[in-house]
Order: structure tokens, then C-alpha cells, then sequence
């Protein structure tokens, strides 16, 4: 029964055998812990991990999870990896922090029982610091869920997935509420992973920041859009909070680019 996950309180698991989830992990015990008992009664979990020091793996195995460890070069990768190890007809990725609603984990069972796409875009919105956000670019459409085979990841950071060519891909209802943040301190450990591998990244395309002045109005910008047109000021403080740090994340992503072509320069 390896991969069966038996936890899930839904009624109706149509479409639950024909589907496999891929997750793809590194000390996710805690958002494990919220994330597999909600997954439908009879789908195959399978959970690729980069070396977790946690009890990532007794969280996985205790619900029957397939957990396997492999390690970590790059996103796209990882979770391609991963997408081979499905058995199913249909596969949904999700990351550990991320949690279907009790829609659309029906919409998603009812959409592999009548096959009329070949692929799906769920809804995705932002949990931030407990919050669950609506505005100020804090939610998304993602393409998750396709027939196996049928998709590939691609770009090392920020990964997107595509489709092959000629399939067809419908929107469901519901809504992936993404708790991506536990706290402050949580937010700027992972802003300084990413500003600093979105640097790199740009570094290797032999991409070059822009002059201080396009910087320096990229921060007032940003925030405007985010709190003022996207109208972020109606999730309260946390719209506030979300717009200055948002506003301030590519400026240090341009920033560090900009300290690693001088260091680069002078080797």
C-alpha cells in the first residue's frame, strides 16, 4: 500500500485512484503534518527530499507516503524528478506549504473523473503572516494538475510548468491558499535566499543591474502598484507590510547583482 494516503475526511474520492501527488521537500515536517491527512482517501502521495534533518520522512511514512531522497541541483529539476516517479493516470504537484480547500480538492477529483482537459490551473492565494490575503498581487493561476507525462518544469528559480504541445487546459474552482510565511523572520531568511539566487542567476546570463536612478524609483513604483492599484490597502496592515517588502525585493535582487559583477570584475 505504499503511497496511500488514508486520512482525508472527503466523501466522495472520484478520481482519487487515478491521481498521484508530487511534493518535493526539505524539513517540511510541520507543513507535512497540515498537508498529507487532507490529501483524498486513495491517491498515491510520492515525496522526493533533499536531505531533511527533521522528521520530514516519519511524518511522509507514517500516512503511507513513497519517500525517496535525492539531492537538490535546482527546482525544475527536483520536481521533474519527482513527476517521473508517478504511477497514476493524473498528476498534481503541490509544495509542502501550500493547502487545497475543500473545493478544490472536489473540483480537482471531479476534473480526473470526466478527463474533458488534459491539464488544470488552480487558483492560488497568499497566506501572509496568518493573513489570508486578496489583493496587492498576492494571488495567482498555476498550472498544478495534468495528465502524467503530459508536463515539464523548467527555470532553475521561480519554476514554471508547461504543457506538451496541442494539450488543452481548463481552470477549477477552489482555492490554494499558499502559507508561505511563518513569521517575519521566516520572510527575510527566504527574501535573502532568493534575492541572492535570483542575483546569480542573472550574473550567468551576463544580465547587468540597471543605473541607480531606474533603482531608486523601482521601490516608490513597486509599492504603489502593489498597495494603491492593486489595491493592497484593503488587507490592512498585512497589505501594507507586503507591499513595502515586496517593493524592496527587486531592488536587492539588483543590488546583489550589482556587488557580484564588481566582485567578479576584480578577480
Amino acid at each position: 500500500m505504499g503511497g496511500i494516503v488514508l486520512q482525508s475526511k472527503l466523501t466522495t474520492p472520484d478520481g482519487a485512484k487515478n491521481l498521484s501527488v508530487v511534493i518535493i521537500t526539505l524539513n517540511e515536517e510541520r507543513n507535512l503534518k497540515g498537508l498529507l491527512p487532507d490529501i483524498p482517501k486513495g491517491a498515491e502521495v510520492i515525496i522526493v527530499d533533499s536531505g531533511s534533518t527533521d522528521a520530514t520522512k516519519a511524518v511522509a511514512e507514517a500516512v503511507g507516503a513513497k519517500f525517496s531522497i535525492r539531492a537538490f541541483d535546482n527546482y525544475s529539476t527536483q520536481k521533474n524528478h519527482a513527476m517521473t516517479l508517478a504511477t497514476r493516470s493524473w498528476t498534481l504537484c503541490l509544495d509542502a506549504d501550500e493547502r487545497p480547500d475543500d473545493l478544490l480538492w472536489q473540483s480537482i477529483l471531479e476534473a480526473i473523473a470526466s478527463g474533458s482537459s488534459d491539464a488544470y490551473e488552480v487558483t492560488r492565494r497568499l497566506v501572509f503572516l496568518g493573513k489570508p490575503m486578496g489583493f496587492g498581487r498576492t494571488t495567482d493561476h498555476l498550472l498544478r494538475l495534468f495528465k502524467t507525462g503530459n508536463a515539464t518544469y523548467s527555470k532553475d528559480i521561480h519554476e514554471s510548468l508547461s504543457l506538451a504541445q496541442s494539450s488543452r487546459s481548463e481552470g477549477v474552482t477552489g482555492v490554494l491558499w499558499h502559507h508561505s510565511y511563518r513569521d517575519l523572520t521566516d520572510y527575510f531568511a527566504r527574501f535573502n535566499r532568493y534575492t541572492s539566487l535570483m542575483a546569480e542567476a542573472r550574473l550567468g546570463k551576463g544580465v547587468t543591474a540597471p543605473p541607480a536612478v531606474i533603482l531608486a524609483l523601482r521601490i516608490p513604483l513597486d509599492f504603489f502598484g502593489r498597495y494603491v492599484v492593486r489595491l493592497g490597502f484593503l488587507d490592512g496592515w498585512h497589505g501594507f507590510l507586503w507591499a513595502a517588502l515586496g517593493s524592496f525585493y527587486g531592488f536587492v535582487k539588483y543590488a546583489k547583482l550589482k556587488e557580484l559583477s564588481s566582485q567578479s570584475r576584480d578577480q
